[in-house]
C-alpha cells in the first residue's frame, strides 16, 4: 500500500505541475486511495505542496508529502493523468501497466518552441485587432509577440522565475510599442500593448483564485490571488519602466475605438486557438477548445443587445461556457479545465488591466479606481459563473445516479 500511495502521489504531483485545479486533484487522490483499500484519506494540497495520509482497515497509516517547485500548463498531460486515475479506480490496483503509463505521461512534451513563437505572435496580432487596433498596429504586435516569446525563453534559461519573466516581457512589449510610435509606424501604443498583455495577463490565474476561494479552498485561493496580483504588478512595473525610458508621452494617448463585431468574433476564435497551442491541447480537444472561444464572444455580443451590465453578461457567458465544458468533458472523458481556459480567453479583461496601469502612471486616481474596479468585477463574474455551473452539474449528476440506483434496487 505504501508503494501504491507513492504512485498516487506521483500522479497528483504531475497533475499540479501540469496546471490542474487543486480541488480536482484532491478528489482524484481520495478516489484512487479509496479504490486501493484506504478506509480514510486526508489530503491537503496547495500549488506548492501536497500532503496525504491514508488509514487502512488493520489500523496502519501512511503519510507522504511532495514539494512542487515548477509549473506549466499542459492539458495533454492532465487529460492523460485523469484517464490513468480513472483506470486505477476501475481496476482497484496499480499494476505494471499503470506504472509504465505514468512514465509515458511524464515524457509528454509541449509543442515545439517554434510553434510557441508563432502562437505568441498570432495571439498578439489577433487581440490587437480584437480591441480595435489597425492592420499596421496588428502587424507590429505580431512582431513584438514573437520577440516576447524569445525574451521569455532566454529569461527562463538564466533566471527560472515566472514573475521576473512577466516583468521583462512587459518591458520588451511596451518599449518596442513606444519605439514604433517614435518611428511613426503607428499612432498609439494602447492596442499593441493590450494585444501582447493578453499573453502575459494573470486573468486565468485570478479567475481560478476566486474559484478556489468561493469553493472553500482558502489557502490555495489566497496563494493564487497573491501570485496573480504579483504578476499584474510585474506587468505594470515593466510598462512603467518602458515609459520612463521612452518619455514620449504616447502612453497617455487612449483611443476610444469601436471594434468591428465580426472581426472580434474571428480574432477571438484565432486567439483561443493560439492559447490551445500554448496549453498543449491536442486532437479533438483542440477543436472543441477553439470552438469555445468562438461561442463565448458571440454569446457575449448577443447578450449586450439586451443586458446593459457588462458584468452580468460576463457571468451568463461564463455560466454557459462552463456548462458547455462540463458536457464536452464528459462526452470525451477529459477534465473541464481543458475547455474552460481557452473558451473564456476572449473575455479575459486585458484591456481593463492596461487602462488601469495607464491611469495609475498618468496620476488619474479616479479613472484608476474605476477601471481597477471593472477589472476585478469582471474576474469575479467569470469565477462565479464557472462555480455555479460546476455546482449545478454535480447536483444533476447526483440526481441521475440516485434515479439509477433506485431503478436497480426496485428490480
Amino acid at each position: 500500500m505504501e508503494k501504491e500511495l507513492t504512485c498516487v502521489m506521483n500522479i497528483a504531483e504531475e497533475m499540479i505541475i501540469s496546471g490542474a485545479e487543486v480541488h480536482r486533484v484532491e478528489e482524484s487522490v481520495v478516489r484512487m486511495c479509496t479504490a486501493l483499500g484506504a478506509i480514510k484519506t486526508d489530503v491537503f494540497i496547495i500549488t506548492s505542496n501536497i500532503i496525504a495520509t491514508i488509514r487502512l482497515e488493520n489500523g496502519e497509516s501512511f503519510t507522504q508529502t511532495r514539494r512542487i517547485t515548477t509549473s506549466t500548463t499542459s492539458v495533454e498531460k492532465i487529460h492523460a493523468l485523469n484517464s490513468l486515475s480513472r483506470n486505477i479506480c476501475a481496476k482497484k490496483t496499480i499494476d505494471d501497466n499503470a506504472l509504465n503509463e505514468l512514465e509515458r505521461i511524464k515524457k509528454i512534451t509541449m509543442y515545439p518552441f517554434w510553434i510557441e513563437v508563432i502562437a505568441y505572435a498570432v495571439i498578439a496580432w489577433a487581440f490587437t485587432l480584437f480591441f480595435g487596433g489597425t492592420l499596421i498596429e496588428s502587424l507590429v504586435s505580431l512582431f513584438i509577440g514573437a520577440v516576447v516569446r524569445f525574451g521569455i525563453f532566454f529569461t527562463d534559461k538564466v533566471i527560472n522565475n515566472r514573475i521576473f519573466s512577466k516583468f521583462l516581457s512587459s518591458v520588451i512589449a511596451s518599449f518596442l510599442a513606444l519605439v514604433a510610435v517614435r518611428l511613426e509606424i503607428v499612432e498609439g501604443v494602447d492596442k499593441i500593448i493590450i494585444g501582447n498583455i493578453m499573453t502575459l495577463i494573470p486573468g486565468i490565474g485570478l479567475t481560478n483564485a476566486f474559484r478556489d476561494l468561493f469553493i472553500g479552498d482558502s489557502i490555495a485561493g489566497i496563494l493564487r490571488t497573491v501570485e496573480a496580483v504579483l504578476t499584474a504588478i510585474a506587468i505594470a512595473a515593466g510598462y512603467f519602466i518602458a515609459v520612463l525610458i521612452d518619455r514620449s508621452g504616447s502612453h497617455l494617448v487612449i483611443r476610444s475605438v469601436e471594434p468591428n463585431e465580426l472581426v472580434q468574433i474571428i480574432t477571438g476564435f484565432i486567439g483561443s486557438v493560439g492559447f490551445a497551442f500554448l496549453f498543449n491541447i491536442r486532437g479533438l480537444r483542440f477543436v472543441i477548445a477553439g470552438l469555445g472561444g468562438l461561442i463565448s464572444w458571440s454569446l457575449f455580443l448577443l447578450l449586450t443587445l439586451f443586458i446593459p451590465s457588462e458584468s452580468v453578461c460576463y457571468f451568463i457567458v461564463a455560466l454557459s461556457i462552463a456548462i458547455y465544458a462540463e458536457i464536452m468533458a464528459r462526452v470525451i472523458k477529459t477534465p473541464t479545465t481543458t475547455f474552460i481556459m481557452t473558451s473564456l480567453i476572449p473575455l479575459i479583461p486585458g484591456g481593463s488591466l492596461y487602462y488601469t496601469m495607464s491611469h495609475l502612471i498618468g496620476g488619474n486616481v479616479n479613472n484608476f479606481l474605476e477601471t481597477g474596479t471593472v477589472t476585478l468585477s469582471l474576474s469575479i463574474a467569470l469565477a462565479l459563473g464557472i462555480i455555479i455551473a460546476t455546482a449545478l452539474t454535480k447536483i444533476v449528476l447526483t440526481l441521475i445516479n440516485k434515479v439509477k440506483t433506485n431503478k436497480i434496487n426496485s428490480r
